[in-house]
């Protein structure tokens, strides 16, 4: 079989231009590639706008099965290509993307065998799966947001001690989603001192699912960004379309 007929699931968003909603490239033009599959509910996270705890399980829990060959003919037929060689991010999300990271190897090689060139790929992972060390090679960047007990997983499935070193020596963006005020003794005690995480490459994010649920929760985030000299994280997509799925 020939990489272009090899195959990965990709959600019901498939693939779509926007700006970046979280973290450290808040607002930049992105290039989202959203996977199907992840392997944590976040069934923690749940609230009256977000019933399913994860804001885009609506979109990942669906499998669409393409072909890699198919996956570049998007990019291409669609101007996304010309997106990200102009400058926009390849953004890989899910889900988990990194629960497909053999097919996502696969198709980094075929474009760079199509393309002759790699985009500025940035993934977004929940940090408890050891990227390979293809992704160090074309320079892609980790936006983590490792899930802390609030998010309803067992800690064996959501702390991954050893991938955490990974992206702490590697300069990885640490994105938590703060639900109360208590949660920042957990970010300290599991997460920036174990790892030594400098403040500046931490950010804190509302838990919410909603516009009015992100109005509500961001001022007390935002103090608490402010008390220990974290990042301040919006989740931008959200207060610039609200819910974008409803079901």
């Amino acid at each position: 079989m020939s990489d272009s007929q090899e195959t990965i699931y990709l959600s019901d968003d498939k693939i779509f231009y926007t700006v970046e909603g979280e973290g450290e490239l808040v607002g930049y033009p992105s290039v989202f590639m959203r996977l199907s599959m992840c392997n944590l509910t976040c069934q923690g996270f749940a609230s009256e706008s977000s019933p399913h705890g994860c804001d885009s399980f609506i979109s990942w829990r669906v499998k669409n099965r393409m072909t890699l060959g198919e996956v570049v003919s998007m990019m291409e037929d669609k101007g996304y290509k010309d997106h990200v060689y102009n400058g926009a991010i390849w953004k890989i999300t899910g889900g988990e993307p990194l629960v497909q990271q053999k097919a996502l190897l696969k198709l980094l090689h075929y474009i760079e065998v199509e393309w002759g060139w790699v985009p500025r790929i940035d993934f977004e992972t929940n940090a408890t799966i050891l990227p390979d060390k293809e992704w160090t090679r074309v320079k892609a960047t980790f936006t983590t947001s490792p899930k802390m007990s609030n998010n309803g997983d067992p800690v064996d499935r959501r702390y991954k001690p050893e991938v955490l070193e990974w992206h702490a020596l590697q300069g990885s963006g640490f994105k938590f989603v703060i639900n109360e005020e208590s949660d920042i003794d957990e970010v300290f005690s599991k997460y920036v001192v174990p790892f030594d995480i400098p403040t500046g490459r931490v950010w804190l994010m509302p838990c919410c699912g909603s516009r009015d649920e992100h109005i509500e929760k961001a001022p007390m985030v935002a103090e608490l960004a402010k008390k220990y000299r974290f990042n301040f994280s919006p989740r931008l997509h959200l207060l610039v379309w609200d819910m974008a799925l409803k079901v």
